[in-house]
């Protein structure tokens, strides 16, 4: 274990739920309801100015949505991964927009396409589909066939969207 992550056990007891070392890169899971506290303290006081992404995984034979932040802190080069399993029928994690403005969009973009609700986030809404769009298409039992999702779209030419000279 590194210095970060024993740091991150020593003040946060419990929260610390496994560690993960692979190709270089360290892991940290965490409880999800303490991940905010441990990324504020990661931005605030061990430099982790730059949230890099936040990203999802949606894991249906376990019964979880694991909701994944990458975080660098640009003076050190350190980089870490936080991982927060959430259950799949109810994936609730408190937003840090308020903690990098640059969450704002990516918690959007997770809710949008995986169905994460982020907690007190300041605009939760759809930022890539169309509001009306049901569904979450990166989870897996979004359907892989047919085209229920565009019927109520008018083909590009009918919408007056076509690239043709008048």
């Amino acid at each position: 274990m590194s210095e970060l992550t024993q740091s991150l056990s020593q003040r946060f007891p419990g929260a610390l739920l496994e560690v993960v070392e692979s190709r270089g890169e360290t892991t940290a899971v965490v409880d999800p309801a303490r991940a905010k506290s441990l990324l504020r303290y990661l931005k605030e006081e061990r430099g982790f100015d730059y949230l890099v992404d936040v990203s999802s995984a949606h894991w249906p034979d376990e019964g979880r949505i694991d909701v994944v932040y990458l975080v660098r802190n640009l003076k050190t080069r350190e980089q870490l991964r936080v991982r927060a399993a959430l259950p799949e029928e109810e994936p609730v994690i408190e937003s840090v927009a308020d903690v990098w403005r640059t969450a704002n969009w990516l918690e959007r973009e997770v809710y949008d396409l995986m169905g994460i609700t982020f907690a007190g986030h300041p605009d939760l809404r759809r930022i890539l589909m169309p509001e009306e769009f049901e569904g979450h298409p990166l989870r897996k039992e979004y359907p892989m066939e047919g085209d229920d999702e565009w019927r109520n779209y008018l083909p590009v030419s009918e919408a007056g969207h076509d690239d043709r000279e008048p």
